[in-house]
């Protein structure tokens, strides 16, 4: 039997350094936990699986799989660990939907702890699950060279300028303001963003994601199940992942995200998206580093290659702008790592319930969610989220 999978709680603590954070990971997972099962208007009985990311390496994933579930009084229930690398947090969702809409469980938790807490040498860590890139790894190579490679190509091929990545940011700020959840949350300027040091060309320290610490937690039920809660019916019309290759020298084009792009058509086919720039009330994306936005409006449709800049300047992109995206702040206020990746999801559900308080976007029914990540960021995971009327 098959059924609809519906996101029907979330939960959320607020982002802030790691060093300044007063609560464990096992604290927080469980704060983010309790919320989303508040929020659904249900409780720990009623949930029948969990599914937890973790990026530290196989073993230690499953291990604190079942730590974390004996922290939230959820022992003895099927613990599903996932480490799909950065892509960790958009997974967790994506397992959650197909376990709920096979019908193999009726309620399950998703948590996606934060990433950067402990003493774990995190950047070790990556460089243990990329072992099959290590020849571009001792070249020094890491993730903001990563988004930096991308962001300059990007610039060369269409002539952006790097007033135009600024921008992206003043806007994630200005949005964060409203999110009590967001890390980075001060006003900015075109001007102090430009003024803020260079640390991998074209990227400016103002330009990358925040170290954040900070958890989130989705409730997943069927749609049965979800006509007896207290929220407005959020479901999950499809979700899928595409990737690029592997290693950077083996991808064609740096200058688009083109596995999203690939991704995204055959998800809005699935879902009966016509037009991403109508059909969408809101897009929530895992953004770390300015340019990705601009890139991302392109792979999702919403412009041509190379007008992304001149979409952004027309305030179409606003909170109040024709299709708001990102009215969350996005990662490049707030990076928990898995968190992170999870939250577009979790964002994204409060839009269509109406429920994003300051943030909210008038009237919103139809989003998508991403997140992106694993070896050179090449897997991109995207979701339709819609809002239906409880008919019970």
């Amino acid at each position: 039997m098959t059924t609809t999978a519906m996101i029907v709680g979330v939960g959320l603590t607020p982002g802030m350094w790691p060093r300044k954070q007063p609560r464990s990971v096992a604290e927080l997972c469980r704060t983010a936990a309790w919320a989303a099962l508040e929020h659904a208007g249900t409780d720990v009985s009623s949930i029948d699986a969990i599914v937890v990311g973790n990026i530290d390496g196989v073993e230690p994933t499953a291990v604190a799989g079942q730590a974390l579930a004996r922290a939230l009084g959820l022992a003895g229930l099927p613990v599903f660990p996932v480490n799909t690398g950065g892509a960790t947090g958009a997974s967790l969702p994506q397992v959650a939907y197909q376990l709920v809409k096979g019908g193999q469980f009726e309620s399950v938790l998703c948590l996606g702890p934060p990433t950067f807490d402990g003493v774990i040498d995190f950047q070790a860590t990556l460089s243990d699950v990329f072992a099959a890139v290590e020849d571009e790894l001792a070249l020094g190579i890491g993730p903001l060279h990563i988004g930096a490679m991308y962001g300059s190509a990007y610039q060369q091929r269409y002539g952006v300028d790097d007033k135009d990545f600024a921008s992206v940011v003043v806007k994630a700020r200005a949005n964060a303001q409203s999110n009590p959840y967001a890390h980075m949350r001060d006003p900015i300027t075109v001007d102090e963003v430009l003024a803020s040091p260079m640390i991998a060309t074209p990227i400016r320290l103002a330009m990358a994601c925040p170290v954040s610490s900070s958890a989130v937690a989705l409730v997943v039920t069927s749609r049965e199940r979800a006509r007896e809660l207290n929220n407005p019916l959020v479901a999950i019309r499809s979700i899928a992942t595409n990737a690029d290759a592997g290693r950077i020298a083996s991808r064609e084009d740096l200058t688009g995200f083109h596995g999203l792009a690939l991704g995204a058509k055959r998800v809005f086919a699935q879902s009966g998206i016509k037009d991403p720039r109508t059909d969408f009330d809101v897009i929530e994306m895992f953004s770390p580093y300015a340019p990705w936005e601009l890139m991302q409006y392109e792979a999702l449709g919403l412009c041509g290659p190379g007008e992304a800049a001149a979409l952004l300047a027309s305030g179409a992109t606003a909170r109040d702008g024709e299709i708001p995206f990102n009215v969350s702040g996005s990662s490049i206020c707030t990076n928990g790592g898995v968190a992170a990746e999870l939250a577009p999801f979790a964002y994204a559900t409060l839009q269509l319930m109406g429920q994003a308080a300051g943030y909210q976007v008038p009237d919103a029914r139809r989003a998508a969610a991403h997140s992106m990540g694993s070896q050179w960021f090449m897997c991109q995971t995207l979701g339709v989220l819609e809002r239906e009327e409880n008919d019970r």
